[in-house]
């Protein structure tokens, strides 16, 4: 018998797909899509106009593509460190701002479900690193071995497991050639938690 969740939050954000046709480096994109995700959602739900929306491009593999070109994507995928910068560019490029000036974006990282629940009750997406490289749990099973997706939610059910995490995944490969596109998926924060990182992001004063 299933169990109602005791709280839930989940964003209505758009999902993105790393995968989709058109992509050019679709297997390290998925950092670009992540933060392509989240700015759309600043632009449409937020109503931060200034920010260059999936509107302003042809598709959406094509704003993956700009960010990917532009702000920082890698074929070995994407540091947290890049990220945060690259968060901080896209921004800075959209209102004329210098990319050092944070006067306009709070970006922090940080890994406590508590503050992750805070960001999305506040209505805010937070992107999400899952990497058992870099933290050296490299015989560890997590949902992912390195990946980016955009955490647009949360579930606190009454199994004993703890906390889930509610996020856009970036679609997923098949081994046929195929792709599935990007979808909800929920994760278990606590048998994960060694491996992510949070970044939030907070756009002030739009």
């Amino acid at each position: 018998m299933s169990r109602t969740p005791q709280s839930r939050r989940i964003l209505a954000a758009e999902p993105y797909t790393q995968w989709e046709p058109g992509v050019h480096s679709p297997g390290s994109a998925c950092g670009p899509a992540t933060l392509a995700a989240m700015m759309e959602y600043w632009h449409t739900r937020q109503g931060a106009d200034f920010i260059p929306g999936s509107r302003h491009f042809a598709t959406k593999a094509a704003h993956i593509n700009y960010i990917y070109s532009r702000h920082s994507g890698r074929a070995w995928g994407m540091s947290v460190r890049s990220f945060v910068r690259a968060l901080h560019g896209y921004i800075s490029s959209a209102s004329g701002k210098d990319e050092n000036n944070s006067g306009r974006t709070d970006v922090a990282v940080f890994n406590d479900i508590e503050r992750y629940k805070a960001e999305i009750n506040a209505g805010r997406p937070v992107a999400l690193k899952f990497d058992k490289w870099f933290s050296l749990r490299w015989q560890g099973e997590f949902a992912y071995d390195y990946h980016w997706v955009l955490g647009t939610g949360y579930e606190e059910p009454e199994d004993g497991l703890g906390p889930v995490l509610i996020v856009h995944d970036n679609g997923v490969r098949l081994r046929g050639g195929g792709y599935l596109p990007g979808q909800e998926r929920r994760i278990h924060y606590i048998p994960n938690q060694a491996v992510i990182s949070m970044v939030s992001l907070n756009i002030i004063g739009f």
